[in-house]
């Protein structure tokens, strides 16, 4: 049988409709069209099958050869190798004048046809579920329209460049046989060189066999215009890497190349394609005269990588998610966009969950547990399994920590590589390793390197985890903090800790995360990597019974106040404090986290989560709640009946007052102290819904004479009790005292934006807005709120939002100073309020208490 060609699969589609009569399709034509199909062929294809053709249902596999040969038939051929044939034939004719022009291409489309389905058959995900990159069409369209003979798409291993090119020179074919356009395509990859070399051929000799000419036909059928057809001609390699040849090959075939480059450069329909690996590139680039004017690189998307392959964009994410599933609903944020751009990640996810594809399993492990699976397989199994082992310890022994030096140097290791010469090779081509090769003409440097970051951080955790007896204890942790302090390695390699630990029933020592030096950024997002891995715990306790007796007890102090703090609220916070209901915890430390939760749905201002949480509260005991210094069910309600009702009860405040003048005794111990900090900023939010500015300074003084905590100290506690302060103040008019406080967050800012929480940045660019407002900086306002907007997305925390947006409405100046901003400003508010069910006159004047 003739092998399956895309371009004249499409091209028996359009025939199929115009022998229907139907100019273009809709999903309820395929009804009809099989019934027609049916009354000429005596053979059915089905509504279904139709569908899939064109692309109105999800399709895994390519049409059958009986679906294709029907097809064929009911457009008047006897069958697809008959309408093959003919569609050959109809490509040779031609004028004597062109006949060489045209065997040409016909050569090379059967060479090309066969390298783009090889190609397609190796997709990870399957081809006809991929997508086309947006980048490329840009990338073609300025090397075609310039003076250029050629370019090279240069990007780590499982890019997509092999799959983007194939996509690009399926349409550029399919153009030929519905436009009439004479381009010729030659296609083939790397592997197909390798017989070349062996054979000692000359490449361009090679080429000119391939496709039927000697050297002196093609010459006369390419050069002389009388014999060739207006159309360029493309050469087109892909994978060109040195890893899959001998060193002195892939010197001789780059030579060759670029005497063929030399040769062919001057003729405008002469277009040379490569693909490689960026390592390949930067070690070779001087040997392909990259600096030439005839060469194409285009715009470099990673300066450091040299990588002019973009990854995915959200855009074609969302594109790709719903070519592999139609019916799929989920909406895709940025940061799942972030963590999917790389396509080997997003490839490893689709072979996990190809059966029923969806983003439902995406959290905050999901690329660590795609990593490992990918370790596991390409380098824990398999030959030189433990060459492969020593090899990689072997590198992370010359890596200097505290220099931050990840690069080895190859002379410092060549005995390595010669001792485990094939596990080097091996780890070379799957991408885990790369070597790049930077000499100048005074020194020799060339180093090796990991293919990406996830790569190089799970190998020091595992080398870290080895020289300390594969223990997650506090060793390990002193270690870490010594080695990665104000280090980006530091967070992913104690995630890669942690995972081994839950694998390896040491989950207990979780309690010494307390001792890591984090800063709340940081701290933030391992709570929630951390309670999306004890939930994946959970789930499989049914076959883990130590998993399961872990959950079968109190989840430790040192644990379980690592994950309280109003600064970690977020969109995904709220899952992970729910993760801590898994445990048998004594009802103080379920009211803690019924409380978190709370706060999370108040602050989202979700009324129904809100009122869920409310009663679950409601159902403790009054004995249960007299460990807390302030009763937070009494927060609480009071929040729920000012949104709700508008109505402020005034028997909360009348309590408060009562706590700040008659404090209760303070207990020492960390455990009370750290039960009660959640709530003292929760009972400190609660009073700002009634505008008391004086009853709010008074209760902060009275907590600070309380505990006697360091100011100075950057903590969740310190910043919001400062931010607390400064509403106060705002509502006072202490324009000197609100700028000290709006100052000293700045400057921390400033040095440590990295550090702030998305909570906190939001209550930073709040407190920015009111210190305009005091300032009378009203030009300063709308890009200030512009990045709380932002924040507020990004946190979930519309009730920030909200009450900054009222303070603004409230004030006439800025009526007075910008009329469509104020409009702009009524909008959003009307709007968000409206969405969350909640009354347009919650924060108009309230009565004074």
């Amino acid at each position: 049988m003739t092998a399956f060609s895309s371009q004249l699969f499409e091209l028996l589609k359009s025939y199929v409709l115009a022998s229907s009569h139907l100019t273009h399709i809709e999903a309820s034509d395929c009804k009809i069209l099989s019934a027609q199909i049916s009354d000429k062929t005596s053979h059915t294809v089905s509504e279904t099958t139709l569908k899939r053709i064109y692309g109105f249902a999800m399709s895994k596999f390519k049409p059958s050869l009986f679906t294709i040969d029907v097809l064929s038939n009911y457009c008047g051929y006897k069958g697809w190798e008959d309408f093959c044939e003919k569609q050959d034939k109809k490509a040779l004719k031609a004028n004597h004048e062109n006949i060489d022009w045209d065997s040409l291409g016909h050569q090379a489309a059967k060479i090309t046809n066969f390298t783009l389905q090889a190609l397609k058959n190796k997709s990870g995900v399957p081809f006809n579920q991929t997508i086309k990159r947006d980048f490329l069409d840009k990338y073609f369209e300025e090397f075609l329209n310039g003076d250029y003979a050629a370019t090279i798409l240069t990007a780590p291993p499982s890019y997509g460049k092999t799959i983007a090119l194939c996509h690009w020179i399926d349409e550029k074919l399919a153009a030929n046989i519905t436009t009439g356009n004479n381009d010729i395509v030659l296609f083939f990859s790397s592997n197909a060189l390798m017989n070349v070399l062996i054979s000692g051929k000359d490449f361009n000799d090679w080429l000119l066999a391939l496709l039927g000419y000697t050297l002196e036909e093609d010459i006369i059928s390419l050069l002389d215009i009388n014999k060739r057809k207006e159309g360029n001609f493309y050469l087109i390699i892909d994978g060109l890497d040195e890893h899959m040849f001998k060193n002195s090959w892939f010197q001789l075939l780059l030579d060759q190349l670029m005497d063929i480059f030399s040769f062919y450069q001057s003729y405008s329909w002469f277009k040379m394609i490569l693909t490689m690996r960026t390592a390949t590139w930067i070690n070779n680039r001087h040997i392909l005269d990259y600096e030439h004017p005839k060469w194409f690189t285009g715009s470099v998307f990673d300066q450091q990588g040299n990588n002019n392959v973009p990854p995915f964009n959200l855009h074609e994410i969302k594109d790709l998610c719903l070519k592999i599933n139609p019916e799929m609903q989920n909406q895709i944020t940025a940061d799942v966009a972030a963590s999917f751009n790389h396509p080997l990640y997003f490839q490893f996810y689709y072979k996990q969950y190809k059966d029923n594809f969806s983003l439902n399993n995406i959290d905050h492990t999901c690329i660590y547990d795609l990593i490992s699976n990918f370790i596991f397989t390409k380098v824990y199994k398999g030959h030189h399994a433990t060459e492969k082992t020593l090899l990689l310890k072997g590198l992370v022994e010359n890596m200097d920590f505290k220099k931050r030096e990840y690069d080895v140097d190859k002379l410092k290791v060549n005995s390595l590589f010669n001792q485990y010469n094939q596990a080097y090779k091996e780890l070379l081509s799957i991408g885990f390793l790369k070597e790049t090769n930077s000499s100048n003409d005074s020194q020799f440097n060339t180093y090796v390197q990991f293919g990406n970051g996830n790569f190089l951080e799970l190998a020091i955790a595992n080398k870290l985890l080895h020289d300390n007896n594969k223990l997650f204890d506090s060793n390990l942790i002193k270690t870490i903090n010594q080695f990665f302090s104000n280090n980006d390695l530091k967070l992913p390699i104690i995630k890669w800790s942690i995972m081994h630990a839950v694998k390896n029933g040491q989950q207990d020592n979780f309690s010494l995360l307390s001792n890591l030096d984090l800063n709340l950024k940081e701290k933030s997002d391992l709570i929630l990597f951390l309670g999306d891995l004890l939930n994946k715990a959970y789930s499989s306790q049914n076959t883990n019974a130590e998993i399961a007796g872990y959950f079968k007890q109190d989840c430790g102090d040192g644990l379980f106040y690592y994950f309280l703090g109003i600064e970690f609220i977020s969109t995904d916070y709220r899952k992970t404090l729910q993760t801590l209901l898994k445990f048998e915890l004594p009802n103080y430390k379920k009211i803690l986290i019924y409380t978190g939760l709370a706060i999370t749905a108040a602050l989202q201002l979700d009324m129904n989560s809100l009122e869920s949480y409310l009663a679950k509260l409601n159902g403790f005991s009054a004995e249960d709640y007299r460990k807390f210094a302030i009763n937070p069910l009494d927060c609480l309600t009071a929040i729920y009946y000012f949104f709700k009702y508008s109505v402020i009860k005034k028997d909360f405040f009348i309590n408060i007052t009562r706590f700040y003048f008659n404090p209760p005794k303070q207990d020492r111990s960390i455990t009370y102290s750290e039960t009660n900090e959640l709530i003292y900023l929760l009972a400190g939010y609660t009073l700002l819904i009634c505008q008391q500015p004086r009853k709010m300074l008074r209760y902060l003084n009275a907590l600070q004479k309380m505990q006697g905590k360091d100011q100075a100290e950057i903590t969740g506690y310190n910043f919001f009790s400062k931010i607390l302060t400064a509403n106060s103040l705002f509502f006072l008019d202490k324009v000197k005292e609100l700028k000290a406080i709006h100052d000293n967050i700045s400057d921390l800012f400033k040095t440590r934006e990295n550090s702030f929480t998305p909570y906190m940045k939001l209550a930073f660019y709040s407190l920015k807005i009111k210190k305009a407002i005091l300032s009378n900086e009203y030009s300063t306002i709308p890009g200030s709120l512009k990045y709380l907007n932002q924040t507020s997305d990004k946190s979930g925390n519309k009730f920030s939002k909200i009450f900054t947006i009222n303070l603004l409405l409230n004030n006439p100046a800025i009526v007075n100073s910008d009329p469509a901003f104020y409009k702009q400003l009524a909008s959003n508010n009307a709007k968000i309020l409206r969405e969350c069910g909640l009354s347009p006159e919650i924060f108009s004047k309230q009565e004074s208490l």
